[in-house]
């Protein structure tokens, strides 16, 4: 009996073919055929350790043709072969061909498995220091219109982090765009991760402004964008929604202050509650 066929998803490096785990390496030169983004991508991972007579069978798989690729996998699934999926770089379906050939494989029965691997995202999150929770990926965002706007005005009310995608060639406009949605976007730090793991790899740091007044020209290679969520609004707002605690809060702070004589916390109490300083110096002394 014939076993059941299996799609696997193969992470694979970001730009380091070192960071190629054991696993994934077998993967590829075990499988029964290679769907593959790139089709010189598995060759460029796994030289000099195989030639490329010793990989198997090659077929590309990009975002313009992976509807017609579902018909091929489910071909080979059925004669219970094994079929890996490798994009470009990184793990499949993050911004990247895959999405549709799991749901072809999983409405016709067959397995699914994954094999880990980094995603720029992930990355640039670890590397930005910002809180994962809360965090979203965003992808590449629309290039123009309503919904470019429409996503902009989206992150400005963000309170987790948003990673983005970006063409390096793109980038100062994004960063405009970001200074063009008012002051407290702007005032937001920001991490710009460039060619993680790559030989020309960079890390730029500082708020929205600063780096928009930084960054005037197109940067090379690809780009994740790291934005810090907007700051928590419910403990920003406390004293503005609710005068009488950020009354209490000052006055406690005066009452507290070793440093101040018993005539001048009386006259900042006064200021502070609208009561008489002569009638609060004479309490306080009393």
């Amino acid at each position: 009996m014939t076993e059941p066929g299996q799609l696997i998803l193969v992470g694979t490096p970001l730009g380091n073919r070192e960071d190629l785990p054991p696993r994934a390496r077998r993967a590829l030169l075990e499988a029964d055929l290679l769907l593959c983004e790139d089709t010189r991508s598995p060759q460029r991972l796994l030289a000099p350790l195989a030639e490329d007579e010793q990989l198997p069978p090659r077929v590309s798989c990009f975002v313009g043709n992976e509807h017609e690729r579902q018909a091929m996998l489910l071909e080979h699934l059925e004669r219970g072969e094994r079929v890996a999926f490798v994009s470009e770089a990184g793990l499949p379906v993050w911004s990247d061909p895959g999405r549709t050939l799991v749901a072809a494989a999983v409405a016709a029965g067959f397995a699914v498995d994954v094999i880990p691997g980094p995603t720029a995202a992930s990355c640039a999150l670890a590397l930005s220091g910002f809180a994962a929770e809360g965090a979203r990926f965003c992808g590449f965002l629309p290039r123009a219109g309503k919904e470019r706007r429409a996503a902009l005005d989206d992150l400005a009310q963000a309170r987790g982090a948003a990673l983005i995608y970006e063409a390096g060639n793109r980038t100062p406009a994004l960063l405009r765009d970001l200074v063009g949605l008012g002051p407290e976007v702007g005032a937001r730090q920001v991490v710009i991760a460039r060619e993680l793991s790559k030989r020309h790899q960079e890390i730029l740091r500082g708020s929205v402004d600063e780096l928009a007044g930084r960054i005037d020209e197109a940067l090379r290679g690809e780009v994740t964008v790291v934005l810090a969520g907007c700051p928590d609004a419910g403990e920003a707002s406390e004293d503005a929604l609710d005068p009488a605690i950020a009354g209490a809060r000052a006055a406690l702070e005066v009452m507290l202050d070793p440093g101040l004589k018993p005539r001048a916390r009386a006259k900042a109490l006064a200021a502070l509650t609208g009561l008489d300083a002569r009638a609060l110096y004479d309490r306080l002394r009393g």
